[in-house]
């Protein structure tokens, strides 16, 4: 039951409450999803859970590297387990040549936002928070509610410290602490657009909402 409440919350939240995320500042988007103590998750992974609103939709899986749409959106999560099991710290120094960039802190939990002007008049937004980090490119009209998704996952990813001491030994956890660092932003969009391209765009279709007790594995 709680499950149920907690998805019909965000429903509302993302589906009629979309004026209002539109009119407020990233920063109050911010701090009201980060500062939000209702937890619930859908989607089970090996070491991490999360919870996907309704409306996205997952299109691909390997690792913890994850491929999510929305409204043609391509939303690209990657989960830093290790960093989050060695209990990795990084201060972020903000930027001024940037459209908006902001250290996130809430209680013990950090990380940043940046987002920047593409080639083609978009936004590139690169949240990193919580031991994960989400990329995505919309339109400058769709940022609010991009933040407030990507926000919303990543505030929801719950790990698992008895799995992940199994995983700390497996060669491809070794291998992705190597290939990325979360703590690094982009200095372009081109490491994401090269994901788009292998993974194309995706047009949501009428039955792709995700059920919020459905849990993927």
């Amino acid at each position: 039951m709680k499950k149920k409440l907690v998805g019909l919350l965000l429903i509302i939240f993302f589906s009629c409450g979309c004026t209002s995320i539109e009119s407020q500042s990233y920063e109050d988007i911010i701090d009201s999803t980060l500062s939000n103590t209702i937890r619930t998750t859908n989607i089970t992974r090996a070491g991490y859970k999360y919870y996907l609103p309704q409306g996205m939709r997952l299109i691909e899986y390997e690792g913890s590297n994850e491929i999510i749409s929305h409204n043609n959106d391509t939303y690209y999560l990657y989960v830093d387990y290790v960093s989050y099991y060695n209990k990795v710290v990084e201060e972020y120094e903000e930027k001024t040549d940037v459209v908006y960039s902001k250290a996130l802190k809430n209680g013990d939990s950090f990380g940043y936002i940046e987002i920047k002007n593409t080639s083609n008049d978009k936004y590139f937004i690169e949240i990193m928070y919580n031991y994960a980090k989400i990329e995505v490119i919309v339109d400058e009209e769709e940022a609010n509610v991009a933040i407030a998704y990507a926000t919303s996952i990543l505030s929801s990813i719950q790990y698992q410290d008895t799995v992940l001491e199994g995983l700390m030994g497996d060669d491809a956890l070794s291998a992705n602490e190597v290939e990325h660092n979360i703590f690094e932003s982009a200095d372009t969009e081109s490491e994401y657009l090269e994901i788009v391209e292998e993974y194309g765009t995706y047009e949501e279709e009428s039955d792709s909402t995700v059920d919020p007790d459905f849990i993927r594995r």
